[in-house]
């Protein structure tokens, strides 16, 4: 299998390198352009960033479904150890950047000993059962479902995962029990049969490297009140850098909630796909990636002052 990503550079010196951990889905390099505006923020701070097609998508080979969040957790270390072989970038502060989904693989990086200096998660839930829990019920709020349909659609979820969990559950016995809406493929059956029990509860407790989390305070696929809060409980006595955030009208990508409020990228109409493209960083809620560059910057230069600081004692 072959991993292929660009790496961008500042005009300017680089003060801090970042490797962006992807969301679901089959992302390309540049989410099919979504990152964009937000690589292009980090580049004017000063900051590097790489970013590659996830397995089996663009450029690379094999199959991203195939991954389990300690499997992309490994290929984030790969993607690491390129960008530090880079003469340039050799001594510059690292640090991962998780997507959504990449808010399970960020963890895992960052418990000691951490693979980078610096960890942010955007978007990210700590629990994946109670994250889909969620996202079903935003879902079916804005459908016009009744909350008397929306506990029922809850209870038969949480019973169709107690099956799926079950040992021996198979994918011909998933299908017999699909009765109603598309199923999934064996491939994607696969994928969350090896994710569902993601709880990055256990990995933050193990981290002592700084932490930034960020949620848009109108997020309709995580709950961003309940996992900032969460964040926070385990990391707030872990680093004095540790942050956890929630961004005022920002979705769960961190963009305008007034304009580009949607679940999915197949939500969003036409025009909100262009004014995304014509706005451009001003697409993001107000502040936001003034915070995540701001923070990055910080945690290089507290890098720096202690590898400075280091030197002059050897």
């Amino acid at each position: 299998m072959s991993v292929v990503g660009t790496l961008h550079l500042p005009e300017a010196e680089t003060s801090a390198v970042v490797l962006l951990v992807h969301g679901d889905g089959p992302a390309d390099r540049y989410s099919g352009g979504g990152y964009m505006p937000m690589i292009s923020a980090l580049l004017d701070s000063g900051i590097a960033v790489y970013s590659w097609d996830k397995p089996g998508i663009g450029q690379s080979s094999g199959d991203w479904l195939a991954f389990s969040m300690t499997d992309r957790a490994g290929l984030a270390t790969a993607a690491l150890e390129a960008v530090r072989a880079q003469p340039e970038l050799a001594r510059a502060p690292t640090g991962f950047v998780g997507l959504s989904q990449g808010g399970w693989v960020v963890p895992i990086l960052a418990k000691e000993p951490a693979q980078a200096d610096f960890f942010v998660i955007i978007g990210g839930a700590v629990n994946w059962l109670r994250q889909g829990a969620y996202l079903t019920r935003r879902r079916l709020e804005r459908e016009g479902a009744s909350p008397e349909d929306i506990d029922a659609a809850l209870q038969a979820t949480a019973a169709g995962n107690k099956h799926l969990l079950s040992e021996g559950y198979s994918y011909q016995t998933y299908l017999s029990d699909t009765r109603s809406g598309t199923p999934m493929s064996e491939a994607r059956f696969g994928f969350v049969l090896k994710n569902a029990l993601a709880d990055s509860g256990k990995d933050l407790v193990q981290v002592k490297a700084p932490v930034l989390t960020l949620h848009g305070s109108d997020d309709l696929n995580v709950d961003p009140d309940y996992n900032s809060d969460r964040y926070r409980q385990i990391l707030q006595d872990r680093n004095v850098a540790n942050s956890s955030l929630v961004i005022a009208d920002g979705t769960h990508a961190l963009l305008r909630a007034s304009l580009f409020n949607q679940q999915t990228e197949g939500d969003m109409p036409a025009w909100s796909k262009l004014a995304f493209a014509i706005l451009g960083r001003e697409a993001y809620a107000p502040g936001a990636l003034d915070i995540l560059s701001n923070w990055i910057n910080d945690q290089a230069s507290a890098g720096s002052r202690q590898s400075a600081s280091a030197d002059r004692s050897n």
